[in-house]
């Protein structure tokens, strides 16, 4: 294998800056990695992650940046404070230097959406290196994504597929106003009317002519969809009627419209009229019929989904790692969530991944004082509640199928049993 690649992460771009960190508890450096090399790039050389590691709240990522064999650069910054971060111009520096002095590194993944690195990827250009960057599609500076030979976009670690925005925002769009215009919010509780007035939803772009011509050339975002959706629809959340990805219920609703759903790997869907190819876009094959919703996969899914978040691996991992922290509550008080997964971790014999999965979803179900209670989560000290683990994994029980209940309503227990394993 010819080993050709450098990866190099602005960490403080992919959590939001120093000051937001709105990304930090739900980001996974192991799935950037996943979606960079599920773009046939291998032979990975070098790899570089640039942060102020002094800050505590990025104790979360040490397992996937030993997981993965990523070289931490410490960065304290010019002036005071993490805020003043002087990450961006080391990562550049670097670049430069790697491709002066490795000259078999002959393609640099610059995983930040940061429009700073323009320059650096105009200059690798002239060394004849390729650039690709990697970032958030919402965040990315749109010159630095001009310049690079190719893109991989990364799902935002918030709800993967939660496209629903507020209604203040239509007005925004002159397609959604115009539909503000014609039609007044709707409450509807019956799943069949939420599908009409959603066809409708689609003739109207049909027949808008701004919105017709995006179905017929370009594609039309489904964000504009469900921005739609959620202004016409009081309380609409597609959940509720038997879809756990929004992408479902568009391929339901959508089956008997001139409208298709079309996919851009890895995360990119627009509708597009049925007559209508758009280059690099994949047809979606419609829902003809609804799902049944009461399914072991779908109970998972919809845990993994939204706030609070349950991701569970199996059970003897949960309950070693609730009698791990138990065992361990006086140790473990007031301490950051980085370090406690970080002492769990190196204490039993299961995948990090694992075990991160599990505390913060006892974080979930609120089996830990958090302190200060007004923060965000990678600001916080952690106290265990519990003296065992079973009272910790009855509170895991009973808050997941809390959650599953405002979503469904109805919870069937037998599917609900598989799901936790647990005879707490």
């Amino acid at each position: 294998m010819k080993f050709n690649t450098a990866i190099l992460y602005d960490i403080e771009n992919l959590i939001g800056g120093y000051s937001q960190t709105d990304y930090l508890s739900s980001l996974s450096l192991r799935d950037v990695f996943d979606d960079i090399v599920q773009k046939d790039i291998d032979g990975i050389a070098i790899q570089r992650a640039y942060a102020n590691w002094g800050d505590h709240r990025l104790n979360i990522l040490r397992g996937d940046i030993v997981e993965l064999g990523i070289e931490p650069v410490q960065m304290f910054g010019f002036g005071r404070g993490p805020t003043k971060n002087a990450s961006d111009i080391q990562l550049a520096i670097d670049a430069i230097d790697i491709a002066f002095t490795r000259p078999a590194v002959e393609k640099f993944v610059i995983v930040s959406g940061d429009g700073a690195f323009s320059a650096l990827a105009k200059k690798l250009h002239e060394y004849g290196k390729m650039v690709i960057g990697c970032a958030y599609r919402k965040t990315v500076n749109r010159v630095f994504e001009a310049v690079c030979d190719d893109f991989i976009w990364v799902n935002e670690p918030r709800d993967d597929d939660q496209y629903v925005a507020d209604a203040k925002n239509v007005f925004n769009n002159p397609i959604l106003s115009a539909l503000a215009k014609k039609y007044r919010p709707v409450e509807v509780e019956k799943s069949e009317d939420v599908f009409d007035q959603a066809r409708q939803i689609i003739h109207f772009f049909e027949t808008y002519k701004d919105a017709s011509y995006l179905l017929k050339n370009v594609g039309m975002n489904i964000s504009i969809y469900s921005q739609a959706l959620s202004y016409r629809i009081e309380d609409f959340n597609y959940i509720r009627f038997g879809f756990v990805r929004f992408t479902d219920f568009i391929r339901y609703v959508a089956h008997d419209t001139n409208v298709k759903l079309v996919f851009n790997p890895p995360s990119e869907y627009r509708l597009l009229m049925k007559e209508s190819t758009l280059h690099g876009f994949e047809t979606i094959e419609p829902l003809r019929e609804l799902s049944e919703i009461h399914t072991l996969d779908t109970y998972k899914e919809l845990l993994a989904k939204g706030r609070p978040v349950f991701r569970l691996p199996s059970v003897d991992v949960v309950f070693q790692v609730a009698q791990f922290i138990s065992d361990h509550k006086m140790e473990l008080t007031e301490v950051p969530i980085g370090d406690i997964i970080d002492l769990v971790s190196s204490s039993l014999e299961y995948e990090q991944k694992d075990i991160r999965e599990v505390v913060l979803s006892l974080v979930s179900a609120d089996c830990f004082v958090r302190k200060p209670e007004d923060v965000r989560l990678s600001e916080q000290t952690f106290s265990f509640r519990y003296d065992t683990p079973l009272d910790a994994l009855r509170a895991l029980r009973e808050s997941m199928h809390d959650k599953l209940e405002s979503i469904l309503g109805d919870v069937e227990d037998e599917v609900f049993d598989e799901v936790i394993e647990l005879n707490v």
